[in-house]
């Protein structure tokens, strides 16, 4: 069968309805081995029915996720329910954390929830139960939640096992769940390393508002480990070099960092969200947005904590704010965007592997691209762009006007 023209490749994905533009890019690794990756811009409007059709399939994933850390925390001791630090694993060096590492960052999250001086406290995404077990047993009430049946059972199984914790009371619910929590009836509410994992902004500002109405007069929420928007180009920039292969070029090190920020499937917050939340939640009155402290510099440098305070005035004053969002449109109009979009990126990220798949049904394997990366159209942009100006390599160029 003869070769097949590079721009076949082009015009098989440019047939899947949510592909607006393509282009392929010779690629060169670090020991001369030539390959292309293809690039897809998706549909604006394909790309919002695209990510709202998958969050869904997001949320199964997240609880299969639990599933396995329970799994692989309890295999073999199925006896030993202790809350443990299984599944925190480093970015740089794809190893566990070191355990003292995460024991200091454990007592200094503790040390500035304590700070609060809360007796009767909601715990919204308990998982395994770090906070629990230290928080718990000086609280009136405690109340945690989590939407992985697995970790409802096991700390339900773990707090009966201690009686300083057969109080606490478990809940299995997804975060925005908080029906039939009384009005006022905490002075705190805690979500502490677990808003990274919500499917976007808008909902996370749901959970802040329902909580706000949870949290008595004078009191707070926490909302702890936040990965931080402003930094996270220096973020991706650290962890890329430190995993670049001897002999890799700057401009191959680049790609990785943009295609890196693109797909990152977890939300990252700018703390300018939280400095301009009073204003569409009335409710609180103030936030205060600190550094992490802790001998862990991946733990801390990148993230903050935020401690929310529940306004005695605005709480009595305030009526039914539900329709009130924050001004997305505001912060994209100025070019500042206040988070990344998870569910994007989960949905970009499947539609590069169906196409990949697609591909290997259409096309012979000497003609198939090492992968299919889908983008929005503004990172499609920025990746042609690049392609346009690297005159060093004149394949990627040709490539790059081939799709215009």
């Amino acid at each position: 069968m003869p070769a097949l023209p590079m721009n076949e490749v082009v015009r098989a994905l440019m047939a899947h309805p949510d592909v607006a533009d393509a282009v392929l890019s010779p690629e060169r690794s670090h020991d001369g081995r030539q390959f292309e990756i293809a690039f897809v811009a998706v549909d604006a409007d394909r790309l919002s029915v695209g990510k709202a059709n998958h969050l869904q399939a997001e949320t199964e994933r997240r609880v299969a996720q639990w599933r396995r850390a329970f799994d692989q925390a309890y295999r073999h001791d199925a006896d030993h329910l202790a809350p443990s630090f299984v599944g925190w694993t480093s970015n740089f060096t794809n190893k566990p954390i070191p355990e003292p590492e995460m024991a200091d960052w454990l007592d200094r999250t503790i040390q500035r929830i304590r700070a609060l001086g809360a007796r009767r406290v909601l715990e919204i995404g308990c998982g395994v139960g770090l906070l629990v077990e230290k928080l718990a047993p000086g609280c009136e009430v405690y109340c945690g939640t989590d939407l992985s049946p697995v970790a409802v059972h096991r700390l339900r199984a773990f707090a009966q096992s201690r009686p300083e914790l057969r109080h606490v009371e478990f809940l299995e619910r997804e975060a925005t769940d908080l029906t039939g929590l009384l009005p006022h009836s905490f002075d705190a509410v805690v979500l502490n390393s677990v808003v990274q994992y919500f499917p976007g902004i808008e909902y996370l500002h749901t959970v802040l508002e329902r909580a706000a109405n949870l949290v008595a007069p004078g009191g707070h929420i926490f909302v702890g480990d936040v990965r931080n928007l402003e930094l996270l180009p220096a973020f991706h920039r650290e962890v890329q070099a430190a995993k670049a292969a001897p002999g890799a070029t700057e401009a191959s090190l680049e790609r990785k960092i943009f295609l890196s920020i693109a797909q990152d499937r977890e939300l990252v917050i700018d703390p300018g969200y939280f400095h301009g939340i009073s204003d569409t939640i009335p409710q609180i009155g103030a936030a205060d947005v600190l550094l992490k402290q802790g001998s862990s510099y991946e733990l801390t440098r990148y993230r903050y904590d935020v401690v929310l305070r529940v306004d005695h005035q605005a709480v009595s004053a305030s009526t039914d704010n539900s329709s009130l969002v924050p001004d997305m449109k505001h912060w994209a109009d100025e070019g500042r965007p206040l988070a990344t979009d998870p569910m994007a990126a989960a949905f970009l990220q499947h539609l590069g592997m169906a196409l990949g798949n697609a591909l290997r049904t259409e096309l012979p394997d000497a003609q198939l691209p090492a992968a299919v990366i889908a983008l929005n159209q503004r990172d499609f942009a920025e990746i042609v762009s690049a392609l346009l100006r690297a005159p060093a390599d004149p394949g990627s160029r040709a490539a790059a006007e081939a799709s215009t």
